[in-house]
C-alpha cells in the first residue's frame, strides 16, 4: 500500500496570533539591552531589559491582550530554536490513489471532519447514471501530534460505448468510499461511493444506488442481486450464471463476496473489490470487465458493480435484464454528525479542520 505522510499546522512566520487555545510557548530570560541601549527588532529597553511593546516580555511568554486577539510581533533572532509555532487550519484531501497519513500539530485539541465517497460509473449506451457519492461529517476530539490516515475514494469507470454487447460488458463499475481512520485503525467517519449503472436493450437506463447515509450497504437492482454488507462487511455479488455480473463492493473491515459465476462464453469473472482493511483496491474485472474504484469499489461486469464504504454495496442481477449495483454504506463516530445520501459527483474527497 503506497502511503504519503504530512506534517500539520507549522507555520513558518514569526507574526504569532495571542490565543488562549492553540500557543502557549515560554521563551527564555530576556535579552539585556546593549550598552547604547538598543535592542532586536520591535522591542524596547525597559529596566535594562529588552520587552515587546508592553504586551509580553521576554522573561514571562507570550500575554495575550484583553481581547485574547492581540498580535504581538516577535524578531525571528529571539526566538528559541525549540519554538513551535502553530495555529488553526485545514487541509483537503482530493483522489490520488494513494492512502496518506498526517500528524496533526502539538496545538490540536478538535478536528472536523467532512468526507464524501465516489460517484459509481455509467452504463454503456446510456451514458451516466452512477449513483452519487454520500457525504459524512462530524466533530471529534484529538490530542497534539495524534495521526489520521485518510483513503480518498476514486469514480467508478464508465462502460465503453459502441462496443458489442457480447464483447464488452455494459456495466459500470462501483465508485470508491472514502475513509479516515485514526493512529488505532478505529474509523472516524467514512463516507460510502455511489452503485455503477448499467442498461438493457433499447438503452434503458438502470442506474446506481447512491452512497448511503446508514452504516449498512444497499443491495443492487433485480430479483437476485447481490445482497448490502452490514456492519463493516463487504456487498454481495450476484449468483446468476449466465451472464457474468458486477461485483460486491468492499467494506471496512471485510472484502466484496464472491467473484461473478457467468457462464465462460460471455468472458471471465470478475473479482469483488478489497475492505479498506486489506487495502482498498477496486475489484479486478474478468477479460471483458472493468476495474472498480480504489476505495473498495466492485469490478463491473454486465451489470454496475457495488460502491465501496463501510458496508460494501451488493452488485446488480442479470436476470431478465441487467441491472445497476448498490450503492456503500457510511459511518459517522463524531459529535454533531451530518451524513446525507447520494450528493457528490465525480471523485471522493476529505478535508480535515482543526484548531
Amino acid at each position: 500500500m503506497a502511503l504519503k505522510t504530512y506534517l500539520l499546522g507549522m507555520a513558518a512566520t514569526t507574526a504569532l496570533m495571542a490565543t488562549p487555545g492553540c500557543f502557549s510557548p515560554t521563551f527564555q530570560e530576556g535579552l539585556a539591552c546593549s550598552e547604547s541601549g538598543d535592542c532586536p527588532g520591535e522591542q524596547s529597553c525597559v529596566a535594562g531589559a529588552c520587552q515587546l511593546g508592553g504586551e509580553g516580555s521576554l522573561d514571562s511568554g507570550l500575554q495575550p491582550g484583553p481581547d485574547a486577539t492581540s498580535v504581538v510581533q516577535f524578531d525571528a533572532a529571539v526566538l528559541p530554536p525549540d519554538a513551535t509555532i502553530c495555529e488553526a487550519g485545514s487541509q483537503t484531501f482530493e483522489f490520488t490513489g494513494v492512502v496518506e497519513t498526517i500528524i496533526l500539530p502539538d496545538c490540536a485539541t478538535s478536528v472536523h471532519i467532512e468526507a464524501f465517497g465516489a460517484a459509481g460509473g455509467g452504463g454503456r449506451d446510456a451514458l451516466g447514471g452512477g449513483g452519487l457519492g454520500a457525504k459524512a461529517a462530524g466533530d471529534f476530539s484529538v490530542g497534539g501530534g495524534d495521526t489520521i490516515t485518510v483513503l480518498v475514494g476514486g469514480q467508478g469507470l464508465d462502460a465503453v460505448p459502441g462496443i458489442e454487447f457480447l464483447l464488452e460488458q455494459g456495466g459500470g463499475t462501483g465508485g470508491g468510499g472514502s475513509f479516515v481512520v485514526d493512529s488505532v485503525g478505529s474509523a472516524l467517519i467514512v463516507a460510502g461511493g455511489g452503485g455503477g449503472a448499467t442498461h438493457t436493450g433499447g438503452n434503458v437506463l438502470h442506474p446506481g444506488g447512491p452512497g448511503q447515509a446508514i452504516e449498512n450497504g444497499q443491495p443492487g437492482g433485480g430479483d437476485v442481486p447481490g445482497a448490502g454488507g452490514v456492519g463493516g462487511a463487504g456487498g454481495g455479488t450476484s449468483p446468476n450464471t449466465g451472464f457474468h455480473s458486477g461485483t460486491g463492493g468492499g467494506g471496512f473491515t471485510g472484502s466484496g463476496v464472491g467473484s461473478s459465476t457467468g457462464n465462460s462464453s460471455y468472458g471471465t469473472p470478475n473479482q469483488p473489490g478489497s475492505s479498506y482493511a486489506a487495502g482498498g483496491a477496486g475489484g479486478i474485472p474478468g477479460n471483458r470487465g472493468r476495474n472498480g474504484a480504489f476505495g473498495g469499489g466492485g469490478s463491473a461486469g454486465y451489470t454496475g458493480g457495488g460502491g465501496g464504504g463501510y458496508s460494501g454495496g451488493g452488485s446488480g442481477d442479470t436476470d431478465n435484464a441487467a441491472h445497476g449495483g448498490g450503492g456503500g454504506g457510511s459511518f459517522n463516530a463524531g459529535s454533531n454528525p451530518d451524513n446525507e445520501p447520494g450528493v457528490r459527483a465525480g471523485a471522493g474527497q476529505v478535508t480535515i479542520s482543526y484548531e
